[in-house]
């Protein structure tokens, strides 16, 4: 008798030990899920200011070129 209920306690431990080890499981692939999603965010994001700072080197340009000119007018 003392068996079978030792091998229905480690069974209910098993089933514990199943149960945690799933939800574990599950806690991992949605936290890979989200490094995934912020990893596309973050390459956006960096694309994002890249073209950022090139409209801003354009308009710097400009506003030189612009400066120019206007000395030039005045002169």
């Amino acid at each position: 008798m003392k068996l079978g209920n030792n091998q229905g306690i480690n069974l209910d431990k098993l089933k514990n030990i199943q149960d945690q080890f799933n939800d574990s499981i599950k806690i991992v692939e949605k936290n890979i899920a989200e490094s995934i999603t912020n990893k596309h965010k973050i390459e956006n994001l960096k694309k994002d200011l890249f073209e950022a700072s090139e409209k801003f080197i354009q308009a710097e340009k400009y506003l030189q070129d612009l400066k120019i000119k206007l000395k030039n007018m005045t002169t």
